[in-house]
């Protein structure tokens, strides 16, 4: 499909296989694929090869955990080995690859809009472009990589529903329904386009729409990859946690949403987050909290993104132990407070005092942390849909220091 639709950039070094890797892996990411792995043997065949062995580290650090660095590590080695004599184009990517693996984001990204501008027709460049963009909560690069990919990319496969999702979460739904519905008809399997139409029906709260959209969708999400399996299916049990249907909630959370990678940090993140919505629901999670809460435990220390940290959190306070509970809060004050730190960490402070509060029962507190963070929350990354857990724990801890007012 990439060889029809997608060129490859220069690629110094590689060979005929190396070039058909590239290739495949294109496809892959694009299409939210099962088998992106395959790229790493293509890097380790040739180690000469600057280009590949950079998205080799990039899929090791997308892994968002303290492993997925340390697994990069060889291949970033390799990379700045072979930097010499390549293409500018390519060393323009090893660079942002090299920025991302010291944890400077932001300049990260700034080279990957850079590279895009000058040659827009990366759209590798560009879907990692959009990565960065997105945890960094930065809409506007989201959407100018949207829009550059959809002027030199129309009608390929899988670009408008990267689009879409760019235009949804710049607030355009009807744009970017538009772009979603022409992206299933270009590819029907086109799983992040079913996600971003999933989030249009959500902003608009057409919850059973929603849900019949994406049970219509979830037999194509098998052969995909499991990020965006168990993210979509998080899609689905949201829409029937609006709906009032506990059973299905629960259905799904135990078949799609844990167990079938649990040390992936995404996988922890929508566990914790829909157990954390199904208590604001009043549906108890009972034993299910435990595994996540013991994977919580092992990431504590990661410290890469102030949104995992703010889920971790909903594990750990789930435990109920104190120590453990405040010497996270205090690695979050301390890495807030550290200068030239990314401001992710400052925004997500008093959201996690909230949500700490609200757990303790102090509603007027947790009222007023949550009430503080909000406005600048966008900057921890994540979506509109998957950032309102703390807008909906605002609303439960008003209700609760309500009604304690009343009595």
């Amino acid at each position: 499909m990439s060889e029809q639709y997608f060129s490859p950039p220069p690629i110094s070094g590689a060979c005929d296989k190396g070039l058909d890797a590239y290739s495949h892996y294109t496809d892959q990411l694009l299409g939210y694929g099962p088998d992106l792995r395959a790229l790493f043997d293509a890097a380790d065949a040739t180690p000469d090869c600057a280009l590949l062995q950079a998205h080799a580290a990039a899929l090791h650090l997308a892994f968002e955990s303290s492993e997925g660095w340390q697994m990069a590590k060889p291949y970033l080695k390799r990379m700045q080995q072979a930097r010499k004599n390549i293409h500018p184009q390519e060393a323009m990517f090893c660079e942002a690859v090299a920025l991302w693996s010291k944890r400077d984001w932001r300049s990260a990204l700034a080279h990957l809009m850079a590279l895009t501008e000058q040659w827009p027709n990366d759209i590798v460049a560009l879907k990692w472009g959009q990565y960065h963009a997105f945890n960094l909560g930065d809409q506007k690069s989201l959407l100018a990589l949207g829009e550059r990919a959809i002027r030199h990319f129309s009608g390929a496969p899988y670009v408008h529903g990267l689009y879409a999702f760019a235009l949804e979460q710049s607030h355009d739904l009807e744009g970017a329904e538009q772009q979603a519905r022409k992206a299933v008809e270009i590819a029907l399997d086109d799983a992040w386009a079913h996600h971003a139409l999933a989030h249009v029906m959500e902003t608009r709260g057409q919850a059973e729409e929603g849900a019949n959209w994406l049970e219509h969708c979830t037999h194509l999400w098998d052969a995909k990859g499991v990020f965006i399996r168990e993210h979509n299916w998080w899609h689905l049990a949201l829409f029937y946690l609006q709906l009032g249907n506990h059973n299905r909630v629960l259905e799904i959370y135990d078949q799609h949403l844990w167990g079938e990678w649990p040390e992936f940090p995404q996988e922890q993140i929508g566990a914790a987050s829909m157990l954390w919505r199904m208590k604001l629901s009043g549906i108890d999670g009972g034993s299910r909290w435990q595994p996540v809460l013991e994977q919580a435990r092992l990431r504590a220390n990661d410290k890469l993104f102030a949104f995992h940290d703010l889920h971790y959190l909903f594990a750990l306070i789930s435990a109920g132990e104190e120590k453990e509970i405040s010497d996270h809060l205090a690695s979050l004050e301390q890495l807030a407070m550290t200068p030239n730190t990314c401001p992710s960490w400052r925004a997500a402070l008093p959201a996690a005092h909230g949500i700490l509060a609200y757990a303790r029962g102090d509603y007027a507190e947790a009222e007023t942390c949550l009430a503080t963070a909000l406005p600048k929350l966008e900057q921890i990354g994540g979506s509109h849909a998957q950032r309102a857990i703390f807008n909906e724990t605002l609303r439960a801890a008003r209700s609760s220091k309500s009604s304690a007012g009343v009595l």
